[in-house]
């Protein structure tokens, strides 16, 4: 194996580990930036409801998948993804539009924040989730599919 390949395997390894992350990243910042666009930027107490909001849907979509709170927190055994499960547009742009609702409509700050940082969470967890089974399925399928005939 030459310094090439050695250097794409981590590379590879680099992207994949670090994909759900940069998502999150993507959502929760790009959502906090919408709400700080109508709402101002956001004063401490804002801040945590960003947190205590977020907090909430990691709890309740984490419950929602493991089913109770004592539940080892464990991947199941990963199955492959192709790397455009991994883009992120439809999980930023489903949470960027419920934050700009949000931020919009609710003019209560605190519950603003609170809500954005909720939704972001939420959207973030559930779409790629989606997102992710969707990529998974489509590699299922081309493994499955029969070969070009050699005559």
């Amino acid at each position: 194996m030459g310094e090439w390949d050695h250097y794409r395997r981590r590379l590879r390894g680099a992207v994949a580990s670090s994909a759900a992350p940069y998502g999150y990243t993507l959502v929760i910042w790009t959502s906090g930036a919408v709400t700080a666009h109508f709402r101002g930027i956001p004063a401490t107490e804002h801040a945590l409801m960003l947190a205590a909001g977020a907090i909430t849907a990691f709890a309740a979509v984490g419950l929602l998948a493991f089913g109770r709170p004592e539940h080892v927190l464990a991947s199941p055994a990963e199955k492959q993804v192709e790397l455009w499960g991994a883009f992120h547009l439809p999980v930023v742009a489903a949470a960027l539009g419920i934050a700009t609702l949000i931020a919009n409509f609710v003019h209560n700050p605190i519950l603003a924040w609170l809500f954005v940082g909720f939704a972001a969470t939420a959207t973030f967890l559930l779409v790629i989730a989606l997102q992710y089974m969707l990529a998974e399925r489509r590699v299922g399928r081309r493994r499955r599919a029969p070969g070009p005939k050699r005559a």
